[in-house]
């Protein structure tokens, strides 16, 4: 792959599997669409400090993600972290939310930070610091735009969002800006490792992404009767809140 354009088709087709398999997998399929439809935009319009820097650690980002769900579906092995967010996929008792904070998980907390030192030379990733910083704004602007439809898939969410005049938005927010804070101490590891370490340093980061994505999944503060109650509240068909998701990329 060489631009961003191209990446998006390759979701666009994983999105289209998704429907035609009634899979929750493409809940963050069309998440991640519309970051990356944003962080494109965001190019263009030079925001960033080396805007073709950032096309090239976009291509290595999604590169990692496409790599991890090929290899997933023919069965091959991939990442602790996306093995458990794809078999996830199969959990008919997760919320949306879940699926996608498990997609967001393996993908910021373990690929960002390790494509980020992969595009960049040896020990020097300072550099790059500013524009990694610059994502979080670019990527926050349309966090209301996904809020909003998953108020229409679920309904709880339209309602806490009223009450709370779009504060609620706080929790994809932080969910996004901590979990891009741990990817830039990811990166700065990856960027100071050796060739013959790195492997094993992103294991480890992969085993720690993969103790995250088991709290998503078995979240031990949250009362499971509630999770099953905000479940009740939720549409289960999942073509149709595919394509509630999918309609935020034309917002």
């Amino acid at each position: 792959m060489k631009t961003i354009e191209e990446v998006l088709q390759k979701l666009d087709t994983i999105i289209i599997w998704c429907k035609e398999n009634q899979s929750p997998a493409g809940y963050f399929a069309c998440t991640y669409r519309i970051m990356t439809a944003q962080v494109l935009k965001g190019i263009q319009q030079k925001k960033f400090e080396d805007n073709p820097r950032m096309v090239t650690l976009d291509i290595a980002f999604a590169q990692r993600y496409l790599e991890a769900w090929d290899s997933y579906r023919k069965g091959n092995r991939c990442s602790n972290s996306w093995y458990t967010a794809f078999e996830a996929s199969k959990n008919k008792n997760l919320l949306i939310l879940q699926h996608i904070f498990l997609g967001m998980n393996a993908h910021i907390n373990l690929d960002l930070g390790i494509s980020a030192a992969a595009i960049m030379p040896y020990r020097k990733i300072n550099p790059l610091k500013k524009d990694f910083e610059n994502i979080n704004s670019v990527i926050a602007s349309i966090n209301q735009k996904v809020q909003d439809s998953l108020g229409k898939i679920c309904y709880p969410v339209d309602l806490i969002d009223q009450l709370s005049n779009g504060k609620d938005n706080a929790i994809l927010d932080f969910a996004i800006s901590k979990a891009r804070e741990t990817s830039w101490t990811t990166a700065v590891i990856a960027s100071n490792t050796p060739n013959f370490l790195r492997e094993p340093v992103i294991s480890i980061i992969d085993y720690a992404a993969a103790k995250v994505a088991s709290q998503i999944l078995n979240p031990k503060l949250t009362n499971s009767g509630l999770i099953k109650e905000l479940k009740k509240c939720e549409s289960n068909d999942v073509i149709r809140n595919i394509e509630i998701l999918e309609s935020t990329k034309s917002i």
